[in-house]
C-alpha cells in the first residue's frame, strides 16, 4: 500500500509541471495565431481599400465625364465641381461626407478628395496617400495616353508627370519620404 501512495504523488508531480508547461506552451501558440491572424486581417483591409480607391476614382471621372458631356468647359479655374456632381448623383455614396455645410468626398483611407475644374481640364485630388497606395492608384496610368483615357498628366505634390507615366516616374512620385503623399489626375 505505501508503493501506491508513492506512485500517485510522483505522477501528481510530474502532471503538475506538464500541466504548466502545457499552459505555457498553449499561450505560446494563441499569441503567434493571433499575431498572424491580425496581420492577414490587416492585409486584407489594405487590398479592399486599394481595390476601392482605384475604383472610386473611375467612378469619379466616369462621374464628372457624364455631367458635363458633349461640354468641355467645366467651369472657371479652381471651380469646386463637387456641388454640380453631388446634385446629379455623381458622388459614391461609400466616399460622400455631408458635413451639414458642404459636401466633402473622402477616399479609403480617411483623406479628403478634391475635384476641380480647370481650362477646358478637370483635376481629381486625392491627399494624404501613403506611398504603396499611391503607387498602386498612379499604376493604373501607366503607359496610358490622353488620347486612350483623357489623362493629361499626374501631378505627385508638386512634381508634374505629363502621359503616358512610366513606372520609374510612379515609383519616384509616390516615394516623398513622409508617407503623406497629395496626388493630383489631370484630365482633358
Amino acid at each position: 500500500m505505501a508503493m501506491v501512495g508513492t506512485r500517485g504523488l510522483t505522477r501528481s508531480r510530474r502532471w503538475r509541471g506538464f500541466s504548466l508547461f502545457g499552459v505555457l506552451l498553449g499561450l505560446a501558440v494563441a499569441g503567434v495565431v493571433i499575431v498572424g491572424a491580425v496581420a492577414l486581417y490587416n492585409q486584407t483591409q489594405e487590398a479592399a481599400g486599394r481595390s476601392e480607391i482605384v475604383t472610386l476614382l473611375s467612378q469619379l471621372k466616369g462621374a464628372v465625364e457624364r455631367t458635363f458631356a458633349g461640354r468641355p468647359n467645366y467651369g472657371a479655374s479652381g471651380t469646386d465641381l463637387i456641388p454640380t456632381l453631388d446634385a446629379r448623383g455623381g458622388i459614391p455614396s461609400n466616399a460622400r461626407v455631408d458635413t451639414g455645410s458642404a459636401v466633402q468626398v473622402w477616399h479609403p483611407f480617411d483623406a479628403q478628395v478634391n475635384i476641380e475644374a480647370q481650362v477646358g481640364e478637370y483635376t481629381i485630388e486625392f491627399l494624404d496617400l501613403d506611398d504603396e497606395i499611391c503607387a498602386a492608384l498612379a499604376d493604373v496610368y501607366v503607359g496610358q495616353t490622353r488620347a486612350r483615357t483623357g489623362l493629361v498628366s499626374i501631378a505627385f505634390g508638386t512634381t508634374v508627370e505629363t502621359a503616358p507615366i512610366t513606372v520609374a516616374e510612379v515609383t519616384a512620385g509616390c516615394d516623398d519620404g513622409a508617407g503623406a503623399n497629395d496626388v493630383t489626375f489631370r484630365f482633358g
